[in-house]
């Protein structure tokens, strides 16, 4: 037993080490990627496996920075929980891309005209000098990158086409990468102080606007649409129920919006519409609505047999293997091992690389990959390698350890 199971790891070694093998050498039919023959494993990935199939870590708050010590005592004086919970960082967009996130997510407020964000109240009352090339970006119209309006205001790319060229950047340079999903929500709530910034409201315009900086961003063939996915399915719940995901050979390079929000402005997005045509984003909504394709479930350890139902009903999950600091200053790792179990797709954390000023903590794949098989949809069929570099030369601007 122990010699078969030495030669079984030294074969799936050679799969995963030697270069792509052409697809007319390869059982792309094989039940699982140990059967699809030497230097397979990525075009069997791409053959077989669906954009849902997978599991992938990504970053919560993606853009965030760490507020100023003057900050962090504004907000200490009305609560400790909230600076403990708002006392993270995200590095830099490509530093998580490269480390193995593959969702991202912002907050977007709206500014048509500009200069409505530039000035914070809350610096303001903690005496924080704002940064010059920070009121120059936020002069500018178009939409802001802002976790917590006058308060938790410092963001490694200021202004969402900042952020967007930096996921297209990178996005450019490793073109085999999987397909990325970008989260974006809408912040138009003014923060309760003294002098707060009164943000302008999400309507029907500011969806309009939101979805053409994003095909500014994105050519047409970057992207994969609600339309694409629905196809001739009379909507897009009823395309996904009956496994409509794209194969991740059509994925591969490629971005998704997710429109991750509340039920009332998924109502403003989707407007009139039938299903999600014309629009760039899906939503995450409720799992009977006929624009269903996402949705999102919180806490996978209280909620894990829901996401497993929706799951194998068709739909991506979006979960958070932890919130507000807590798992990291403990180093539980509870949360997270229920993310993975209950086989959501779209695991989010504050913490895709430790913190050193909070611990050890951190969510990645098992084994350090990117992706892994879905462990409820394709359990066993990916032989323990990464779906993203299986097979493949190693991604150009390499991986965090």
């Amino acid at each position: 037993m122990r010699v078969f199971a030495i030669i079984t790891l030294a074969f799936l070694f050679v799969a995963a080490a030697a270069p792509s093998a052409s697809a007319q050498n390869c059982d792309l039919a094989a039940k699982d990627v140990r059967l699809a023959g030497i230097g397979c494993a990525a075009a069997w990935f791409d053959a077989n496996l669906r954009l849902n199939e997978f599991q992938a870590v990504g970053t919560a708050e993606s853009y965030k920075l760490q507020p100023s010590k003057e900050m962090m005592s504004l907000i200490k004086m009305g609560s400790d929980a909230d600076a403990q919970a708002l006392d993270y960082d995200q590095p830099p967009i490509a530093a998580q891309l490269a480390a193995g996130a593959r969702s991202l997510e912002f907050d977007v407020a709206y500014d048509p005209k500009g200069g409505l964000y530039k000035y914070p109240a809350g610096a303001s009352m903690a005496g924080e000098l704002v940064a010059d090339n920070y009121i120059a970006a936020m002069a500018t119209p178009g939409f802001k990158v802002i976790h917590i309006l006058d308060i938790d205001f410092n963001s490694s790319c200021v202004r969402l086409t900042d952020c967007l060229k930096a996921v297209a950047d990178w996005s450019h340079a490793n073109p085999r990468h999987l397909p990325l999903i970008i989260a974006l929500r809408s912040n138009d709530e003014r923060t309760p102080m003294p002098g707060a910034t009164k943000p302008y409201k999400f309507d029907a315009a500011a969806f309009d606007a939101l979805d053409a900086e994003i095909r500014a961003a994105f050519k047409p063939e970057e992207m994969i649409t609600p339309q694409m996915v629905q196809g001739s399915y009379p909507t897009l719940r009823e395309a996904v129920a009956a496994g409509n995901w794209p194969r991740l050979g059509a994925a591969r390079g490629k971005v998704l919006f997710l429109l991750d929000d509340n039920k009332a402005k998924v109502a403003i997005y989707r407007g009139a519409r039938v299903s999600l045509e014309g629009r760039a984003m899906f939503v995450a909504t409720d799992e009977k609505s006929p624009v269903a394709a996402f949705i999102t479930i919180d806490n996978p350890a209280k909620d894990s047999n829901d996401i497993i139902a929706r799951v194998k009903a068709g739909l991506i999950v979006h979960t958070f293997a932890d919130a507000d600091t807590r798992e990291a200053r403990k180093n539980d790792m509870l949360r997270r091992d229920w993310a993975f179990a209950s086989g959501a797709q779209m695991i989010s954390t504050d913490f895709l690389l430790p913190n050193k000023r909070i611990g050890k903590y951190q969510v990645r794949v098992p084994g350090g990959h990117v992706a892994q098989c879905n462990i409820q949809l394709s359990p066993g069929r990916c032989g323990g390698l990464d779906l993203e570099a299986a097979g493949d030369p190693p991604i150009a601007g390499g991986r965090a350890p």
